[in-house]
């Protein structure tokens, strides 16, 4: 066992005797801190070598996981933010923690959204690849509908009403929810369920999940990240399947949508969760005060 396991070992003994937490949520802590300590191991980084630079390559790490949603960042900033603090207490961490690992710095490492040209471009290269019909939908789940990447492989064809333009997804909680399908989302899904040469298998005894792999099964997480990295690859940016879910939400505040509307379409039980998302590019702030605050307005007369 490593010096850092045992600097963990330590903190989770500390939490259970002296902050008298219950053993379920010192596990919580646990899966959350041992990510980051197979990271500094991996790295062969001690705790007291660790420089702010370095912390900050952990955390944009943690951030651009496959379906790491922002309430799940900032849980493991806040257990980290524990440990480390702790650590600095016993003198086994050189830094202060007061400055680190704020609140309001957890937008900085949210994964990244797509612009629009962005989202077209991924659409463009998605009809163009090897099974277009199947990668397409499974785009429009994720972005169209702004669904987190298990609610999209696990949705159903029953699920989903073609004739009145309905999703009803289940997400956490066991919680179904109404989303409306637009013109081009019911279009997409629509060819790859019924076209019979490319679409999705119409004879399928073992499932009847929207989403299926090359085998005719449902697709697993990981094939759906290597869809995604295959389709957005000529990007920039780190994109996995949740930034498609953070590019929704984002387009829909940027459009004006309602934040207790956008609430209901994304799941949040807690609209506090909604708020995360409220990041709006500031350039695009720019533009509309540009085109609509009047003094900009009467400089264009």
């Amino acid at each position: 066992m490593s010096l850092n396991s045992n600097r963990m070992d330590a903190y989770l003994a500390f939490l259970g005797v002296e902050r008298n937490l219950s053993p379920k949520t010192i596990q919580s802590y646990q899966e959350d801190l041992r990510h980051f300590v197979g990271w500094l191991d991996g790295n062969k980084i001690d705790l007291k070598d660790l420089t702010p630079p370095k912390l900050d390559d952990f955390l944009t790490l943690i951030a651009g996981q496959a379906d790491y949603s922002p309430t799940s960042v900032a849980r493991h900033f806040s257990s980290l933010r524990g440990f480390l603090k702790y650590m600095e207490q016993q003198k086994e961490y050189g830094y202060s923690t007061e400055s680190m690992l704020a609140t309001p710095r957890l937008g900085h490492y949210l994964p990244e959204y797509l612009t629009r040209e962005e989202v077209d471009s991924v659409f463009e290269s998605a009809a163009g690849g090897k099974n277009p019909l199947r990668d397409t939908a499974l785009f429009e789940l994720m972005y169209s509908a702004g669904l987190r990447i298990s609610e999209a492989l696990g949705i159903k064809l029953s699920q989903l009403d073609l004739d009145n333009e309905w999703l009803t997804p289940i997400g956490k909680g066991n919680k179904q929810r109404l989303i409306p399908l637009g013109a081009k989302a019911k279009e997409n899904l629509k060819a790859w369920i019924k076209d019979e040469e490319h679409g999705r298998p119409s004879t399928n005894p073992t499932t009847d999940n929207i989403i299926l792999n090359a085998k005719g099964k449902p697709m697993s997480r990981m094939g759906a990240w290597k869809i995604v990295q295959q389709h957005t690859a000529h990007l920039t940016k780190q994109v996995s399947p949740h930034t498609f879910r953070h590019s929704f939400a984002t387009h829909c505040l940027e459009a004006g949508m309602d934040l207790r509307v956008l609430q209901e379409l994304l799941g949040h039980a807690d609209i506090s969760t909604t708020q995360i998302y409220t990041h709006i590019d500031k350039e695009f702030i720019k533009q509309e005060h540009r085109q609509f605050h009047p003094r900009e307005r009467s400089e264009k007369h």
